[in-house]
């Protein structure tokens, strides 16, 4: 897992890092290669420094992904979180609840280092995109 301090970001201050968290979407999409018999699980998190994506890639017959076992587990992180994000939790990052949380800290990090950049109407064309293709799909806020 990736962690990045806030204190090398200038939208946050030093006193107070910390982020905003409005919503956590999770998106399951079948894999589009030929060859591949699979999913891509995204996450996507709106915050009030912008939105932040991540994924993971999990085979067929991987039980790993219970929707919402994560829901209730991503639940916890609406509101306002501090940065960097799960700094002093200790869990198991093969258990279920450890890719759920890998996830959630990909994506916190991905709004840190976008946040200045990010462009409101590509992230909604991205939304439209995901929705279409997910054969499940999850919206926490």
């Amino acid at each position: 897992m990736l962690f990045q301090s806030a204190s090398h970001v200038p939208y946050f201050s030093e006193h107070s890092p910390s982020l905003s968290v409005s919503r956590i979407e999770l998106f399951v999409i079948p894999a589009l290669a030929i060859d591949s018999a699979g999913y891509r699980v995204c996450l996507r998190l709106t915050t009030n420094a912008g939105y932040g994506w991540s994924e993971l890639f999990v085979d067929e017959n991987d039980e790993m992904i219970e929707l919402e076992q994560w829901s209730d587990i991503l639940l916890a992180f609406i509101g306002q979180i501090s940065l960097p994000p799960l700094q002093d939790c200790e869990y198991d990052k093969t258990a279920l609840t450890g890719r759920a949380l890998d996830l959630f800290a990909a994506a916190v990090n991905h709004v840190i280092a976008t946040s200045a950049a990010q462009a409101p109407v590509a992230a909604d064309s991205e939304e439209y995109v995901l929705r279409q293709r997910a054969v499940n799909y999850v919206s926490l806020f």
